[in-house]
């Protein structure tokens, strides 16, 4: 049966028909007065009734050619008359419209307006792609309720991973979309409905709530640990020095990508962090406005469709300047050695884009090949917990914390974020600090009682003078904690 619903001034008959080819269509046709839709809709009722779904379908399709040669007249009448406004009356009734061809319009301009990032406007078509338009592409958007959408978030929660974390698992073992995945669609596909109020394609927009998101925290490791990693990976010059920055600068993987050569300093032991590579689509960097992106490096396949592309740095606060350790100075000076090396060996074939990492010839690294590789490197070795390229940057920054004595200020500028995600997100204890925590309530809750495990770190009259202090003034506890964990870390 035909549903009839009014939106606004115009009344609504909804049915369905089927194509030629047998899959089902949603159709929505719009009337000035109650009369006319009542009667279309008792109209359609009959056909439906009659199992006459030929007679629907022809219907459903001479409306649409109805509806197109008026709004063709429209244009051309007003087209006639350069310079008068059109009548709200005349507009075009967008509320028939599915929520892909809003997108479509909505999205190019959108991204423009909030000056997107060509990866951000990458990552909104991807779960566009693969998530939304597969349920509510085709759907008329003012027919999508807060029940759809509720139904839509369970859907997502069941809804099995693809790619790598399917690979080689049975259907019981792929994991399902975490909640950031899911949270992330939600923002995507409600993005645009106060917009669609504007323009007149919805009423009203669904009263939603966003789904609950579980934060899982990323990997890190300690400097032990790093130290041990960056001693077993020195056939992998390329890699060694990639993690080596990356722990100690606390670079992301498309700011290790992006070093500038000019930028390096050797007097004054530093560098600066001006640019960053990412690899983005072809639609995206079609959409984007050009001042957002610096230069898009050549493809090395002609028929791929995303590039590779310089542009400024995450945020701001990004651009920063970032002071050197002397063993990487050094290694620094060993890899300016293998680029002129090769210059002299490719020479006019070299691509000289001044960059720090880059291939034999010259051309960029893709920042995604220093993750892949740092996984192939931890698997090749049998690696327990193996972190991701961003974790050593996690590392870095816990580790610095450290050092200098929760300056969350000092070492969130130094990494190029803010100290309110710092702290949130950067701000936990290590094993091993847990592991001395333990021994220090051991020796202090017992009365006469020493651990033997850290009698060798100082003598027990020593150490029961720091348990004294840290017991009077807390905040000796982290300097006390910083000098027992490499000792307890060794103990273990």
């Amino acid at each position: 049966m035909a549903t009839y619903k009014i939106r606004g001034m115009s009344h609504n008959v909804i049915f369905s028909y089927l194509t030629e080819t047998g899959e089902r269509k949603q159709h929505w046709e719009s009337y000035e007065t109650e009369l006319e839709a009542i009667q279309r809709k008792a109209y359609i009722d009959v056909l439906q009734k009659g199992k006459r779904y030929d007679d629907i379908r022809k219907a459903a399709l001479e409306y649409k050619k109805k509806r197109a040669i008026e709004a063709s007249s429209v244009k051309m009448a007003h087209a006639a008359l350069p310079g008068q406004p059109t009548a709200p009356s005349l507009q075009e009734d967008n509320t028939c419209r599915t929520f892909r061809e809003f997108m479509e319009k909505f999205l190019p301009f959108h991204a423009r307006k909030e000056r997107f990032s060509p990866n951000t406007y990458d990552s909104y078509i991807s779960n566009l792609e693969n998530h939304i338009y597969p349920y509510f592409g085709d759907r008329v958007m003012s027919t999508i309720t807060a029940e759809d959408i509720d139904c839509f978030l369970d859907y997502l929660t069941q809804k099995p991973c693809k790619g790598s974390k399917s690979y080689g698992k049975r259907a019981d073992e792929t994991p399902h979309l975490s909640s950031g995945t899911i949270k992330k669609v939600y923002n995507i596909l409600m993005v645009g409905f106060p917009t669609a109020k504007k323009w007149r394609y919805i009423t009203e927009i669904p009263d939603t709530t966003p789904p609950a998101e579980k934060y899982k925290k990323r990997s890190a490791w300690e400097p032990e640990k790093i130290f041990e990693t960056l001693d077993g990976m020195k056939d992998n010059p390329l890699l060694h020095l990639a993690v080596h920055m990356a722990f100690v600068c606390s670079f992301r993987a498309g700011e290790v990508a992006g070093i500038d050569i000019s930028t390096i300093d050797f007097r004054d032991r530093s560098l600066w962090v001006t640019q960053i590579v990412q690899r983005v689509s072809d639609e995206a960097i079609k959409t984007i406005p050009k001042e957002e992106i610096i230069a898009v490096f050549p493809k090395q396949v002609a028929t791929a469709k995303s590039s590779l592309i310089l542009k400024d740095p995450k945020t701001e606060g990004s651009k920063r300047k970032q002071y050197l350790t002397t063993p990487l100075l050094q290694e620094i000076k060993e890899r300016l050695t293998v680029i002129e090396g090769n210059k002299a060996f490719f020479g006019k074939s070299y691509h000289n884009y001044g960059l720090l990492f880059c291939q034999p010839d010259g051309r960029p690294v893709d920042p995604k090949w220093f993750n892949s590789a740092f996984k192939e490197w931890q698997r090749s070795i049998g690696i327990d917990h193996p972190i991701e390229l961003q974790g050593l940057r996690k590392s870095g920054q816990m580790h610095k914390v450290r050092l200098s004595q929760n300056n969350y200020q000092l070492v969130a500028e130094s990494g190029g974020q803010s100290p309110q995600v710092l702290m949130s997100n950067y701000n936990e204890a290590l094993d091993s600090e847990k592991r001395t925590l333990s021994l220090l309530v051991e020796t202090s809750f017992y009365p006469g009682y020493a651990s033997p495990t850290i009698t060798d770190f100082s003598s027990v009259q020593a150490l029961d003078l720091l348990m004294k202090k840290v017991q009077q003034d807390p905040t000796l506890y982290q300097q006390l904690l910083q000098l027992m964990v490499a000792d307890a870390a060794k103990a273990t």
